[in-house]
This record gives structure tokens, sequence and C-alpha cells, in this order.
């Protein structure tokens, strides 16, 4: 958010307005002279030397407000609040009545710091001129500076009630709105403000906001006005490649997060989100690549680590995966699926003890997930533990009964012990999850032909080869039940 500062230009033109009023009759006036030149330097940005000229034009008009008001103004820009006071209270004494004064002497009192002095004389401002922008403007500043957002809001809006065109105060109001969370009514201001004047940050911003609203259309199409306007804004490619790959347009997702990398090679948001999207089009290598890169530019990202180590596995490069996995645990020991992934990777690395262990971390310091309870469930079966391998299948469905893979292993296990009843009660739970999955089907069939259902048991290991007429087991079971019935026949 840009620094809310206060306004000063709308004063410096009425003040050379009225100045030459005052002096209508004063044409060879050098103080006039002095003031004008002063103005110009003001302009320049030559600030001694206009303060120089002011001076000088004091000398012949020592109690000329509007002259005391631009030195008050020099002084706040050369960071001397306390001169810039002394000027500007000189001022109003010598007219109480210009509200431009009192704006200003609560601009110098804001630079000091000292924000109840700045209100007062703020007020003071709107009261001597209600329909003065600037003293509502920076009202409306200074209560967003001391978090009174109420106040600050109601302030932003009685400004743009006096000029609803002021292109500023729109972009302020909705960095102000946007701190509190308040999205819809930002958008309102930025949209306000774009259609004054398409500023390409502007329309990067509200590309930010309409995806936080979930409307990608309107963000894409923001991002894309911004960019044609200056194709430099990083922003705006990274802001646009995420709004691309939530519609699952990848190639073009990764595009724009390939120039914003190449744009600003500092860019982690760049280098990682390019990994998600090569990632997400199975491109693992590039992945690795993209996020090798990011972590280069922040070495102790969980997420990123994580992934890193996801795509290595998904190489078959399972040993490489695992200090990944264990790097993203430690930056952030509550990563969930680093340490799921972690087992996963020891598993398939061989490393059976340490995966077994690596399941009863993760089920100890996630006890209420099902993932973890069936990996755990998984590396006690695959140990041939059927004991303990059972009340984990039976917690992860307790915590998941759409687990297809723990009621088929449960069923397996209730099976090896001939109790027949409870094999086909998770069997045919699988089923429900999924009437296609083979190995419930076949596995049915073994259950109901051990309890003398046999005709059932054919339906089933017929389902199964119909779902996939290569599957060995059913097959056997089919042709082998086939021959015993047609022999008793």
């Amino acid at each position: 958010m840009p620094t809310l500062h206060s306004r000063w230009t709308r004063w410096m033109a009425l003040a050379l307005i009225l100045l030459c009023a005052l002096a209508l009759a004063q044409e060879e006036d050098v103080g006039l002279a002095k003031f004008n030149e002063g103005v110009q330097l003001y302009e320049a940005g030559q600030l001694e030397q206009a303060r120089d000229a002011f001076l000088a034009a004091l000398q012949t008009r020592p109690d000329d407000p509007i002259v005391l008001c631009w030195l008050g103004s020099v002084a706040v820009r050369m960071d001397q609040p306390d001169q810039a006071i002394d000027y500007l209270t000189r001022a109003i004494e010598q007219d109480p009545d210009y509200a431009v004064s009192y704006n200003n002497l609560g601009n110098a009192y804001l630079a000091n710091n000292d924000l109840a002095k700045a209100e007062e004389q703020y007020v003071k401002a709107t009261e001597k001129d209600p329909n003065y922008f600037d003293a509502w403007y920076n009202l409306a500043n200074l209560y967003v500076r001391a978090q009174k957002y109420e106040k600050a809001f109601n302030y932003y809006n009685r400004a743009l009630e006096i000029d609803p065109n002021d292109f500023e105060a729109h972009v302020v109001f909705g960095h102000a709105l946007r701190k509190v969370g308040d999205t819809a009514k930002a958008i309102r201001e930025f949209e306000a403000a774009a259609a004054l004047k398409p500023d390409p940050q502007v329309l990067t911003i509200l590309g930010t906001l309409y995806t936080k609203e979930g409307n990608t259309d309107k963000a894409i199409a923001a991002y894309e006005q911004a960019l044609a306007a200056d194709n430099s804004i990083v922003e705006a490619h990274v802001g646009l490649g995420l709004a691309l790959y939530s519609k699952r347009d990848y190639a073009q997702a990764i595009q724009h997060w390939q120039a914003a990398a190449d744009l600003d090679p500092t860019s982690f948001p760049a280098r990682y989100n390019l990994g998600l999207a090569y990632a997400a089009m199975n491109d693992q290598a590039n992945a690795a690549a993209a996020y090798t890169a990011a972590l280069a530019l922040r070495p102790d990202d969980s997420n990123c680590l994580n992934n890193l180590g996801s795509a290595l596995y998904e190489q078959g490069k399972a040993t490489e995966a695992v200090p990944y996995f264990q790097r993203a645990i430690e930056a952030k020991p509550d990563l969930q699926l680093a340490y799921i992934n972690l087992a996963l990777a020891l598993q398939r690395a061989g490393q059976k003890d340490e995966a077994l262990d690596a399941w009863k971390t993760a089920v100890d310091k996630f006890p209420d997930s099902a993932e973890a309870h069936c990996g755990l469930a998984n590396a006690y079966y695959d140990a041939a533990d059927y004991d303990n391998a059972l009340p984990e299948y039976l917690r992860t469905v307790q915590l998941n009964d759409n687990n297809l893979e723990a009621h088929n292993n449960a069923g397996l296990i209730y099976l090896r012990r001939n109790d027949l009843t409870e094999a086909v009660v998770h069997f045919r739970a699988a089923l429900k999850i999924d009437p296609t999955y083979v190995y419930a089907l076949n596995n049915l069939g073994v259950a109901l032909e051990k309890q003398g259902d046999t005709q059932q048991a054919l339906q089933y290991y017929q389902k199964a080869l119909d779902v996939r007429p290569d599957y060995g087991p059913a097959k056997k079971n089919l042709e082998r039940l086939q021959k015993q019935l047609g022999g008793a026949g």
C-alpha cells in the first residue's frame, strides 16, 4: 500500500491567484515577482532556492498569509516541521478565515507525528470551508494511520462527494478498504479509479481483487489490460498466470510465469508457480527444476521443499525425495502432507522400518488423519502384521468411510480370520463407494463362495472380469468354480 500523504497541490494554484488579486495595482511589486519565482522553483523541486525567493517576498510582505503558507509548505518538504508550524501559525494569525493555512498546519503537525493537533487543524479547515476537498482527504488519511477506519471511510466518501473524479483519492480509499478486508468495496474504488485513468498498476490490483472474489474472467481481463499498457509488471504476469492456472490453462500460465521470472529473477512466486504448472502437466523434470530455482530464493519454504520432493518421487527418485520431505517438516512441523509423503518415499525406497516409524509419527502428530492411519495400516499389512493393521484400517474408515483401500484391506484381514460376515460387510462397503473396484468385486466373490453362495460368487467374479477382462485372480476363480460346479452337476 502506498504511503498516505498530505495534499498540498490544490492550495498552491489558489494561493497564486489570490496573491495576484491582491497585487493587481502593484504590477511592479518586487515581492510579487519573488513570490512567482518561488512558486516556479518549488514546482521544479528546487526547495532551497524556493525558500529564499519566498523569504525575499516576505521582506516586502511580512504579514502576507499566503507567502507564509508557501514557506510552511517548503519547510515541511525540507523536513523542518517545527519551522513550518511557526510560519503557518503566523499565517492563521494574519487571516483566521483562510482554510488552506489550517490544512497545511495540519500537514506540518502530521509531519511532526502529532496526530491530535493535525486532526484539530484539518477539522478547522473543513469548518472554514466545508467543500475543501484536501482537508477531508487528509482527515481520512490521518484516521487510516490511526486505524480509525470507520471515520476514515466516512471522510473519503465526503471528499469524493466534493470531487468524484479524483483518481488518487479513489486509489487510496481502495487500499484502505483492502486493508480491512472489504474486497467488494475496494473493487468499487479501484474500478472508479480505472475508469478515470486506466493505470496498469490499478488494473493489476483489480485483477488480484477479482481473483480473490472468484471472478476469474474479470481478473484475466484486468491483467491483460494492465499488461497491454505495460508488459513489464511482474505482479500482473504472476496474477494472470494464477488465473489461467485456475482454468487449467497450464501452458498459458507457464508463459506468464516464465515472463515474470525473466523480468525479475528474484521473484519466488514466479518460480514456485512454474513448478505447480509443470507438475499439473505431469512434466516432473521441469517442475523439479522450477522448484529448485525457487528454493535458491527461499531455501526454507516448506511447501516448495515438499513439492520438490513430490516431483522427484513421481520421477521414481524416492531416495532423493526423502531429504526434501524431511527439510519441509523441519521448516514447518505441522505440514501434514510432508509427513505422509516422507513415509511414502521411505516405503518406496525400500526403507521399510524407517517408513513404519514415519507412519507412526504421522499418526501421533495427526491422530485425526485418515490418510495417516491408512498408511500405517498398509505398512503393517505389508509386514504381515495383520493384528496391528486391522485396527488402523477400522480407524481409517471411522474417519473417512469413503476410503476404498481401507474397506477392501480390512475385508481381506477378516477373510484371513475366516470372519466372513465382517469380510462381506467391508467388501460391500468398498463397492458402494465404487461399484467397479475390481479387487473388491473379486474378494467379495471369494467371501461369498466360502459362505456357500456359489451363484453370487460366480456373478461377482464375472463382474470383476467385465470391468477388467485381464484380471488374473478373478479369471482363475471363475474358471475354477465353473469347473467345480460342472463336475458336481
